[in-house]
């Protein structure tokens, strides 16, 4: 470090993260300042009026400037190439970091990450918690930040975090209660450079851990831990001795975990099988909590998803039409294309920034599932030539749409599963997701 480093930290990042790590240091009372790589006059007026006489940086980075200081909080949204931050002495770490600094060694921890489903996973691992009378507080990825998390912890809380592979980058010694990688797929490929460096991010959220959920299906999730690590995993095969899987009991599945039937599949509020694997993980995790098993199955039993992750909307002349604007990555939209159902045909709407990822897996699986594809946004033309022929390439999603109701017909399903991030034309998923549904609603009232 160099010799002029003083005791002050530096927030890299005046976005949402970079406020919560901001109004913890000013509780601790934690000298600091912010930088930001964005010349945004928005940005630097509003983070100037939440701390005001807090000094400032915004432009690029200078390593003589970022090396004046004792570390430094990056927001998950810097990319590790940024300019200066490969250079600098000063040490890197996360909000998540410092979220872990903060939360007491003895109080319970559940960490949750994957290339698809975290969101989900976590979101019913809270409501299984939350029926079993615990004091529950659910944020990192998803929201809200981990960091505003401590304002409301006591002694009894359990912590919930989905974290992804931008938190987890600069994150070290988690120690976490029980975690799980739900799974592995190629994702962020661009920021992160390759798809080992992105399976390097994602494990770190098994250092020090307590328990460890695992899916038996894919290699990549599962993690080297001690021999000794207390372990569930789960798939959807025939389940095994401390293994979550499908069994049939009387003519019916089951999720059973070894030999001991759960519950019927049927009794999940959505079907496929990317819910049964998700009902999995958290059954998993929160039974190495020591969570009953029937306060599990209740809540299982009314959970009820999450907004733009495989929602079925009312048909519009018999037409299907099916929300997942949350598969914004080739797993999550090869997930959901597997997961319909249906006696008529399926049409695919795709499209957006495909952020550097292998696309072979996921055409293969669309070839095989999928009657047609329209694919629109930024990375239209290399979708199209991966499909060939079974493409139809248009500018965007409102042209995607139309193209696929034209076509569709009673009994048919138009799947809005895009595996590709929104930025080309929205701002984030859930506004994408929401213009989705307004196409959809502007036909029924037609």
């Amino acid at each position: 470090m160099s010799l002029i480093a003083s005791s002050k930290r530096l927030i890299l990042g005046a976005g949402p993260t970079g406020h919560a790590v901001a109004r913890h240091f000013q509780d601790l009372g934690i000298q600091f300042e912010v930088a930001d790589t964005r010349q945004s006059d928005a940005i630097k007026t509003a983070f100037e009026d939440a701390f005001p006489g807090v000094a400032t940086y915004f432009g690029p980075l200078k390593v003589d400037y970022l090396d004046r200081f004792e570390e430094i909080v990056v927001s998950p949204g810097i990319a590790p190439d940024t300019e200066g931050l490969h250079a600098t002495t000063s040490p890197l770490i996360s909000d998540i970091q410092v979220f872990r600094r903060a939360w007491p060694d003895h109080q319970r921890l559940v960490a949750i990450t994957g290339s698809n489903a975290k969101s989900t996973v976590t979101s019913l691992v809270a409501e299984i918690l939350k029926a079993d009378g615990q004091d529950v507080l659910v944020g990192g990825n998803l929201g809200p930040q981990a960091l505003d998390l401590l304002a409301d912890r006591t002694d009894s809380s359990i912590a919930v975090l989905e974290l992804s592979s931008f938190q987890l980058e600069r994150t070290r010694q988690l120690k976490a209660t029980v975690a799980t990688c739900l799974n592995m797929s190629p994702d962020h490929l661009d920021w992160h450079g390759s798809m080992i460096a992105y399976h390097q991010a994602k494990h770190r959220i098994f250092e020090g851990v307590g328990a460890i959920v695992v899916n038996g299906e894919d290699p990549l999730s599962q993690p080297l831990v001690p021999d000794q690590t207390p372990t569930i995993k789960f798939a959807l095969q025939h389940p095994d001795f401390h293994r979550f899987g499908i069994m049939v009991v009387e003519g019916v599945d089951w999720i059973c975990l070894g030999s001991e039937p759960w519950m019927p599949v049927a009794d999940l509020p959505m079907a496929g099988r990317h819910m049964i694997q998700n009902a999995m993980a958290a059954f998993g995790l929160c039974h190495l909590l020591g969570v009953e098993k029937s306060t599990m199955i209740t809540a299982a039993k009314s959970f009820q998803g999450l907004p733009h992750r495989m929602v079925e909307l009312p048909p519009v002349r018999g037409i299907r039409c099916i929300n997942d604007s949350k598969g914004t990555n080739v797993g999550a939209s090869e997930t959901a294309v597997r997961s319909v159902v249906t006696t008529g045909r399926l049409l695919l709407l795709a499209g957006g920034e495909s952020k550097g990822a292998d696309l072979t897996q996921w055409a293969q699986t669309v070839k095989q599932h999928c009657d047609h594809v329209y694919v629109y946004g930024r990375d239209r033309n290399r979708l199209q030539v991966t499909l060939g022929d079974q493409a139809t390439m248009v500018d965007t999603l409102d042209e995607a749409f139309e193209e696929a109701f034209c076509r569709a017909s009673a009994g048919d399903v138009i799947l809005f599963s895009p595996a590709c991030a929104s930025f080309d034309q929205f701002d984030n998923y859930q506004k994408r997701g929401d213009h989705f549904i307004q196409l959809v609603e502007a036909h029924r009232e037609v």
